[in-house]
């Protein structure tokens, strides 16, 4: 008996809700679905507002990495002067530096300074630290340079004179 007691009062709550919930007229039902869009176009700047965050956060998270790929006491003596001598330029992002070295004839190496996999520097090292010290110096300066233009390289790469109409 207190069971179905029980029953009724829990079934006579939820009508008495549900009543209060519902519109009572029909401009109380239009003024709901006018306030639905309003929060719809909330959350739809929100969502494209973190896409774009999203979009600018999937670049490379770590920028200017340096690789060190080589063999020799020359080409670990490049690297250190390399490394002591690099300064990243303003703006630059998005990019890797790998410097590797390949074994020529004798004592001769050729040292290679890479961005990204694109070579911006090549030359032959010899054993000579003063030579290396000035090798290091000016691999920095192009590959300063490179990275300081590359953003301006892109967009004229990506321009308009360059994009077709895929007909042939």
């Amino acid at each position: 008996m207190k069971l179905i007691f029980t029953i009724l009062f829990i079934c006579s709550l939820a009508i008495a809700g549900a009543a209060q919930t519902e519109p009572k007229t029909v401009q109380d039902t239009i003024k709901k679905l006018k306030e639905a869009p309003e929060d719809l176009k909330k959350l739809i700047e929100e969502i494209s507002a973190a896409k774009q965050k999203v979009s600018s956060d999937a670049d490379i998270e770590i920028d200017g990495l340096l690789f060190d790929e080589t063999k020799t006491k020359s080409g670990r003596d490049f690297y250190d002067f390399f490394y002591t001598a690099w300064i990243s330029p303003e703006g630059a992002r998005n990019y890797s530096i790998f410097i590797t070295e390949k074994p020529y004839r004798l004592t001769t190496t050729l040292i290679e300074v890479r961005i990204n996999e694109t070579p911006v520097f090549q030359s032959f090292l010899q054993p000579r630290s003063d030579y290396v010290e000035q090798l290091a110096t000016d691999a920095v300066t192009r590959t300063q340079l490179y990275l300081a233009n590359y953003e301006e390289l892109v967009r004229q790469l990506d321009g308009e004179d360059r994009s077709g109409t895929g007909i042939y």
